[in-house]
């Protein structure tokens, strides 16, 4: 790691920590010098002395840590005092063998500064005053001069102590983002896997009951065989593109179940009614994909199959105000014999039902699906979903192809 103004990893909010540059430490020294040559000025009977020559005099004690402190900051890294975030929660928060190590090594730091303070001082003054000062130059340092520069080394050592542990505090933060996102990113992958295998799981079951009843039909009437298997055609190509969305718009979904039900028309004949009555500021709201579908092939199966009377299925959707906000409410309301056991809590949901059941858990955070008996006979199913729409609401209608819709005669109620 690079210690003269190296980038370090981004933060949360975008900046990066770094080592101070020389210029900063420029600036740094030279106001920590001057700061203390004022104290030192006040000092009660301190010599009177010109200040600026004194001032630039006491500043070269500090100004020799400009090319020494860049080498401290790399061996502070080295030889760590103050140990990463995770130890200081452990317990002892200092390693005293590396303290000493740094302490040993104030010794050249130290000496080396007092030789560059001297050559610093002397040069400014013949530089700018054409003199030189009193001092005469002697290889022993003075006590005072001892005291000086290990407090700078001191604070040097701190300050690169405080740098790095913001340093490694924000890489642990970091670390801590990654982790989160890599973990958001595997659940929505899982999420994305689960729904896949669900509509996996959807597109064989519609498809074998779809074939099962041409089959059926194959040997009664074989003309309609052949009509219903072209609307399953047309069907599939819209139901299996390859640009397959979790969500669609409703109205989308409603062309889609219109062409599902001029299959089972076919079938049916007139013995099968299916209305729809869709608000329209709910047309352009998102539904799970193949919503409808099961809702509707459930009611035709269970509520109107085997029965000699006409059947008839509504098919309601609508947008509603409530505490939570505005919701989307679908209703599949048939006039068949209702459910076959009393509570709808103990009904056993076949794969269609259970399917899009499984897929509202995994896709919303609050929805409900309620099954219910009428009381004049028949069967309401009751979707519930948070209301919100594709930015591209305008053009989604047309990825449905028109002869799907086309070739669903169903009454709108």
């Amino acid at each position: 790691m690079r210690t003269n103004g190296t980038a370090l990893p981004l933060g949360h909010d975008g900046k990066m920590i770094r080592y101070p540059g020389y210029g900063i430490l420029f600036v740094a020294w030279t106001l920590l010098g001057t700061l203390s040559y004022a104290h030192y000025r006040l000092l009660p009977g301190t010599p009177p002395e010109n200040l600026l020559f004194g001032l630039f005099g006491w500043l070269a004690c500090y100004y020799a840590w400009l090319p020494l402190t860049p080498v401290v900051f790399r061996l502070e890294q080295r030889f760590r005092i103050c140990l990463c975030p995770q130890s200081l929660r452990r317990g002892w928060p200092f390693s005293t063998k590396n303290a000493a190590i740094l302490t040993l090594l104030a010794v050249p730091f130290c000496y080396i500064a007092f030789l560059l303070a001297f050559v610093i001082a002397r040069t400014t003054h013949l530089l700018f005053w054409h003199r030189a000062g009193t001092e005469i130059f002697s290889w022993r340092m003075p006590a005072s001069e001892i005291y000086l520069q290990f407090s700078i080394y001191a604070v040097t050592v701190g300050a690169s102590a405080f740098i790095r542990h913001l340093i490694d505090v924000q890489q642990t933060e970091r670390q801590k983002a990654r982790l989160a996102l890599e973990k958001s990113n595997l659940e929505a992958a899982l999420r994305l896997a689960e729904l896949e295998t669900l509509r996996m799981r959807l597109n064989p079951h519609f498809l074998f009951n779809c074939l099962q009843n041409i089959s059926a039909l194959a040997g009664q009437d074989a003309k309609a065989a052949s009509q219903m298997l072209a609307r399953l055609g047309d069907l599939l190509r819209v139901a299996l593109r390859s640009d397959y969305k979790d969500e669609i718009t409703l109205s989308e979904e409603v062309a889609l179940t219109r062409g599902y039900v001029a299959i089972e028309q076919v079938r049916y004949g007139n013995r099968l009614s299916v209305l729809f009555d869709i608000t329209p500021e709910a047309k352009g709201a998102l539904v799970p994909n193949l919503l409808l579908q099961p809702l509707v092939e459930n009611a035709i199966k269970h509520g109107i199959g085997g029965r000699d009377r006409a059947g008839v299925i509504w098919v309601r959707g609508a947008r509603e105000a409530n505490h939570h906000g505005d919701d989307v409410v679908l209703t599949i309301r048939d006039n068949g014999a209702g459910l076959p056991v009393a509570d709808a809590a103990q009904l056993r949901l076949g794969v269609g039902l259970g399917a899009t059941k499984e897929r509202l858990n995994r896709m919303y955070d609050r929805h409900s699906l309620e099954l219910r008996p009428l009381p004049e006979g028949g069967t309401e199913v009751r979707i519930v979903l948070p209301t919100h729409y594709s930015t591209c609401t305008a053009d989604a209608a047309k990825a449905v192809p028109e002869q799907v819709a086309d070739r669903a005669p169903v009454p709108h109620g």
